[in-house]
């Protein structure tokens, strides 16, 4: 039962009690037709066994004729054996095969004794009846004994039981329906209920106002007090977020800007060697402790939605962001190029976190790329569908390991540059969260990488 629906648990909790009270009426029902039916046959065949012995009697042991034989046959509709003893058990007439009582007969006359019995294959009901007869030539007890086939009987019997069992399967077939129709309305508030909790999710912790039975009442209230405690919850850990950030971003800028400065005046080799090992580290600490932020804010039970969101037109912000890095390297020999879509593909989202995906692509080109690397970030619009495409020359990542790369903290074997495995992570949380699909594919000429990200549902404007 632990897999079943409530629904099914209730009707089967009725339905157990009323087929143990189905079976005990139908036994019941048997048990009163057997022996209702059984009274009625074995009255007539009493009165048989009277009319037998007034003819045999006054007949002085004569056979019943065979009219008056079927006629007692058609009445009844079983067929009739009987033999007829004097005293002493003498044979007077009848069929003198058919079973005697084997137990001691009454001494008063007139008492009936019924008995069961097989005769030429055949289940009988006989009835045994003495009386005393004082004739010219028969003179002292005077034993009847009639039988008769039990087919009608048990037919009539069975036709009762079937008749019971008819009327219980519709009593119990329509109390069922009846039932059905009463849980499923009474379960209607848990399907409320039910809905109201899936519309539910991390940004939506309102409290559940729909009115309920008593008896799930409480379950409701606790379920409220669990969505307050949770979003206070989530709460505090943004708050942590936010100070997290200030806390270790600052300390690691200025130690890099002090490492960086004393690397500038140092003149002895030994000192200049630790001093570069120090500023790499920083820079590494700073870009870790950058993408565990960023991979902090954009998880779901800490993002509190989509509650920036806007119309947003992918070729400004990728412009913005190109720019930025342009300026950020210039000097090294990186090549970060843009191309635009023919039209403004407007996508409804956050434009902070959308800048920090398009980041993370190109920083993960960078770390991961060749000494001259090349960067294409490209806008396009495919139907109503808008791509957003960062390629790069760089060794790219076999196909086997592409599905993989997007977890959390996996860097392939042998990956230079000092990544720890989150940036394409990163990427996967705010597409997802935008609900883009993401896809890794080989560069240009087979070479390098293209990260492609697919926005659905977008709305296109003409220039």
């Amino acid at each position: 039962m632990s897999g079943m629906s409530l629904r099914g648990r209730l009707l089967l909790w009725m339905l157990v009690p009323a087929g143990v009270m189905s079976a005990a009426m139908v036994t019941e029902a048997y048990v009163s037709a057997r022996s209702l039916v059984g009274e009625i046959h074995d009255k007539q065949l009493v009165s048989t066994a009277l009319g037998i012995s007034e003819y045999v009697v006054g007949s002085t042991g004569d056979l019943l004729p065979t009219d008056i034989l079927a006629l007692m046959t058609s009445s009844s509709g079983e067929r009739i054996y009987y033999r007829v003893t004097g005293p002493d058990r003498s044979f007077l007439t009848g069929h003198v095969d058919l079973p005697m009582f084997s137990g001691s007969i009454p001494e008063e006359g007139g008492v009936p004794v019924f008995f069961d019995a097989v005769y030429r294959g055949e289940k009988i009901r006989l009835v045994s009846l003495s009386m005393l007869v004082a004739e010219r030539d028969i003179n002292g007890w005077v034993t009847v004994q009639v039988a008769q086939t039990r087919e009608v009987r048990d037919r009539l019997t069975r036709e009762a039981v079937v008749r019971a069992i008819l009327r219980l399967s519709i009593t119990i077939g329509l109390a069922v329906f009846c039932a059905w129709i009463g849980i499923t309305r009474g379960l209607a508030p848990l399907e409320v209920l039910g809905g109201a909790i899936k519309r539910r999710s991390y940004d939506d912790l309102r409290k559940i106002r729909h009115e309920m039975p008593a008896e799930i009442s409480d379950v409701v209230n606790e379920l409220n007090r669990l969505l307050e405690r949770l979003k206070d919850s989530i709460k505090a850990s943004q708050a942590f977020i936010s100070n997290a950030a200030h806390q270790l971003r600052t300390p690691l800028a200025e130690i890099q800007a002090q490492s960086e400065l004393a690397l500038r005046e140092v003149r002895d080799a030994s000192d200049r060697d630790n001093l570069e090992k120090i500023v790499e580290s920083t820079r590494k600490s700073t870009r870790l402790a950058n993408q565990l932020l960023s991979l902090a804010t954009v998880r779901p039970e800490t993002r509190g939605g989509l509650t920036d969101a806007k119309q947003v037109d992918l070729n400004d912000l990728a412009a913005r962001v190109v720019l930025d890095w342009v300026q950020r390297q210039k000097g090294k020999s990186t090549d970060i190029g843009l191309e635009k879509s023919a039209s403004p593909a407007l996508i409804h989202g956050d434009p902070v976190f959308l800048q920090e995906l398009v980041n993370n692509l190109i920083d993960n080109a960078i770390e991961y790329g060749l000494e001259d690397v090349r960067i294409t970030v490209r806008i396009s619009v495919d139907h109503a569908t808008a791509i957003l495409e960062v390629e790069d020359n760089g060794p790219g990542i076999p196909l086997p390991d592409r599905a993989q790369v997007v977890d959390r903290f996996v860097r392939l074997p042998g990956s230079k540059g000092s990544g720890c495995g989150l940036g394409l992570s990163i990427v996967r949380e705010i597409a997802e969260w935008h609900n883009a699909g993401i896809s890794l594919h080989d560069g240009p000429q087979g070479t390098g990488l293209c990260v492609r990200i697919a926005f659905p549902d977008i709305r296109i404007t003409g220039n």
